[in-house]
């Protein structure tokens, strides 16, 4: 039974934890919860889309917003279908996969126009439509499954569920990275409980197995498995790879690694990492505006992970980067190297700068690799390394974390007076945030390209041209 209020109270005194109300969904939030009113509040319900009509349990009441989880759908948008995937709404996977794909589309170019007339408040921002895949499924190159024990304590190798720090979700399908790598994790299932090794407890830090990566090769079809461990080694540890190498041999596969994680407390974590078969890393290929990159990916190397939508996110930033002739481009957080190596063949030099040493070492082997020769890369603090280098740039292009930039950072690049920003961001709040700031130093945005990285989720990569 609902609850009703009397004329003479307050309506959201009443409201209780628990409580069972009705909403009609009208639109969409950022995280993929769908939005409703009752009795002129805003309500959060997960796993809802505009034009369902719902019953939700309360789960948290504010003065100004409340969440709730889905009780039942009363009557079912005419939008709403069928996911493909059957754990669909139990993995955290692919939240959206009940809402047809161009309806995902229309919403993400939504969320970046409301969050840059929100946090940017730049109003009517040139915002193209979102371009996306041209397959919705099977886009990922590379895939963690974690072992672990479901609800029930029995043995799992999955996903983790959504808000269960330790519940795995024991899948036998997906339809995220191929059916191929859906082939592998049930052979390493079937082979792990056969051969009783235990998934590793980090509640007590005891157990072996950890992950199972799969890298595949969009482009060149190679595949790259590493089986991640504790240093809880069982007694028949030598028969037992053995076996698996030979349980897992196939055409396709051209590696495969054990990875050793030891952690002890009070110690750097170490990982320990030993080629069981094959060579030491996997080919990949990107294609972008008719130029072919080749690159050599191991086990930690960082790639984006949609191969195929990375090359249309790459042709936009080349698009906006010829639009004027450009000397020196600097490539901020430019990770390992992807996007100034291809500009580099229609500029004269690009200087690269990255944090994270590793990757700068990668950068430098995939210039060489491909014979250019006109790219320098920095292993440093893009803030620091600002505050001395020499160069003058015509061109910025930023690829920052999440958190996007810095008021500093910010302060610095205008110094250099370059007359193009391109910022490329998978956080369009951040986004829009630092977009305000630089509007603050002369630049205006021309033309933001959103490109969707990864269906059936809520998220959103954009590529973003700013010109004094």
């Amino acid at each position: 039974m609902y609850k009703t209020c009397t004329s003479d109270a307050n309506p959201l005194m009443q409201l209780k934890k628990g409580q069972i109300i009705e909403l009609d969904i009208h639109a969409l939030a950022f995280g993929g919860a769908g939005i409703g009113k009752y009795e002129g509040l805003t309500v959060f319900v997960e796993k809802t889309m505009p034009g369902d009509k719902v019953e939700a349990s309360l789960t948290k009441i504010k003065s100004n917003f409340a969440e709730a989880t889905l009780v039942k759908i009363s009557k079912q948008s005419m939008d709403r279908e069928n996911p493909r995937c059957k754990y669909s709404g139990t993995c955290g996977g692919c939240q959206l996969q009940f809402m047809p794909y161009e309806k995902q589309l229309e919403f993400k170019k939504q969320h970046v126009i409301d969050s840059f007339e929100r946090i940017g408040k730049i109003y009517d921002p040139p915002v193209a439509d979102v371009v996306g895949c041209e397959d919705p499924f099977y886009y990922r190159n590379k895939m963690e499954f974690t072992f672990g024990y479901d609800a029930e304590m029995n043995f799992a190798l999955g996903m983790h569920l959504p808000g269960r720090r330790y519940d795995i979700l024991d899948l036998n399908e997906c339809h995220l990275q191929s059916e191929f790598s859906v082939e592998i994790v049930n052979k390493v299932r079937d082979f792990a409980i056969k051969r009783g090794w235990a998934p590793f407890k980090y509640s007590c830090g005891q157990g072996f197995l950890r992950s199972l990566f799969i890298r595949e090769g969009k482009r060149t079809e190679e595949v790259m498995i590493n089986l991640s461990t504790s240093d809880d080694l069982p007694s028949d540890l030598d028969e037992g790879l053995s076996e698996l190498i030979d349980i897992l041999k196939n055409d396709k596969i051209v590696s495969i690694f054990w990875s050793q994680v030891i952690s002890k407390r009070g110690q750097r974590k170490r990982i320990k990492e030993k080629l069981l078969y094959g060579k030491p890393t996997l080919k990949e290929k990107m294609i972008v505006k008719d130029n072919e990159l080749s690159f050599d990916i191991a086990p930690q190397s960082f790639f984006q992970v949609n191969t195929l939508q990375a090359e249309n996110l790459y042709s936009h930033v080349v698009d906006m980067a010829l639009g004027k002739a450009h000397n020196t481009v600097f490539d901020l957080f430019c990770g390992t190297g992807t996007i100034g190596l291809f500009l580099a063949k229609h500029v004269e030099q690009v200087l690269g700068i990255e944090l994270v040493e590793d990757s700068v070492k990668v950068a430098r082997e995939n210039a060489m690799k491909n014979n250019i020769f006109n790219i320098d890369f920095i292993a440093s603090d893009v803030g620091k390394v600002l505050s001395s280098v020499k160069e003058r740039p015509s061109l910025i292009v930023v690829d920052p974390p999440r958190v996007g930039l810095t008021e500093k950072i910010i302060k610095k690049m205008n110094d250099f007076g370059a007359s193009q920003i391109i910022y490329v961001s998978c956080n369009p709040a951040t986004l829009a945030r630092d977009c305000n700031w630089l509007k603050e130093y002369g630049y205006q945005v021309k033309h933001i390209q959103p490109v969707d990285m990864f269906p059936h989720t809520f998220h959103i990569e954009n590529v973003c041209l700013l010109e004094r």
